[in-house]
């Protein structure tokens, strides 16, 4: 009788690797017009490593680190370089982090809200939490503004002080070490805001300062994010990635990308439209949100849209849209 080996699982994985490190290689070829060494395929890798999801370049970079083994292997003259290039790939899970510099645990995070942000709510709001109520306003709150939690306990929201709006929300810019914020403070202006998400403002505003002011404010957001854990873990039990407080903020970004980047009709409007999403967020460039936040998504629906100051956006720097242009103008091999 004749009996036929089954492949293991680690060699389904190994011609997998070659596979997937083949196709990396190929594809920096034709974007050399030649044929690259391994040091500039690493580079190649962790240079589109901000615009990879999390699980696409660790399999990216175990299919590279796999191939450099096998070519050291195989050409041991080149024994030195690929282990220089196995070393550069291993150091670069240091920058696996979101931009507020907590550890990526975010890849279990859903970044996008809005298609759950009812379901959720409802949810909290089924529960027997005395917090429900306040976790939908931050919810819905955070997804109006895309303020930062700690940027909440001084936020001041009231009418505007420009005739041409209505409302106003001014915010001291959580993130000012290293110039990562455009200035102190930021505003955002409303022409109009629904009754309701008035009340929720200054529902979840008064909320915040009465907690700080009680040294509690931790604790509340402690609480809050323990609440929608137990929430979206019950609302969608087969998801790999949940929906968590800062998602709120994600959601906000994508509704504003769609309204002032991606609707931008000449390549002037847009690079104005990333500086417009910079200056909302307190970014001092407009690269952080550009490669870092979530992606565009409906323009309309039951948020409107803010204006930040011209101010602020003047002063956001046009890190992003400088690169773009430079690659535009690089000529091809």
């Amino acid at each position: 009788m004749t009996t036929h080996k089954m492949p293991t699982r680690n060699e389904k994985t190994e011609d997998a690797y070659r596979k997937r490190a083949a196709q990396l290689a190929n594809a920096a070829k034709k974007k050399a017009g030649r044929r690259v060494s391994p040091t500039e395929l690493a580079q190649n890798l962790i240079a589109r490593r901000p615009e990879l999801a999390p699980s696409t370049f660790r399999q990216n970079r175990a299919a590279i680190t796999f191939m450099m083994n096998e070519v050291a292997k195989d050409q041991p003259t080149l024994g030195p370089e690929t282990r220089a290039v196995i070393a550069m790939l291993k150091d670069v899970e240091s920058v696996d982090r979101p931009d507020d510099g907590v550890p990526r645990t975010s890849a279990r995070k859903q970044k996008r809200l809005d298609d759950d942000l009812d379901r959720i709510c409802h949810g909290a709001l089924a529960t027997t939490s005395p917090n429900a109520s306040t976790l939908v306003d931050c919810l819905t709150v955070g997804s109006l503004t895309g303020a930062r939690l700690v940027e909440w306990p001084t936020a001041k929201f009231g009418g505007s002080d420009d005739p041409d709006y209505a409302w106003q929300l001014t915010l001291v810019n959580g993130k000012q070490g290293n110039g990562r914020a455009h200035g102190e403070t930021r505003v955002l202006r409303w022409e109009w805001l629904p009754e309701e998400l008035v009340a929720q403002t200054k529902a979840w505003i008064f909320a915040a300062r009465e907690a700080a002011a009680n040294g509690c404010y931790d604790t509340l957001v402690s609480t809050l994010e323990s609440l929608m854990r137990r929430v979206t873990r019950q609302l969608f039990p087969r998801r790999q990635r949940h929906p968590t407080l800062s998602s709120a903020r994600h959601a906000a970004v994508a509704r504003w990308k769609m309204n002032y980047v991606v609707s931008a009709r000449s390549p002037e409007n847009k690079e104005l439209g990333l500086a417009i999403v910079a200056a909302l967020l307190g970014h001092a460039s407009d690269e952080t949100a550009t490669r870092h936040y979530a992606r565009a998504g409906e323009a309309e629906g039951r948020f409107p849209t803010p204006t930040p100051d011209p101010a602020e956006v003047a002063r956001v720097r046009k890190r992003y849209s400088t690169a773009l242009d430079a690659r535009r103008t690089v000529p091809k091999p």
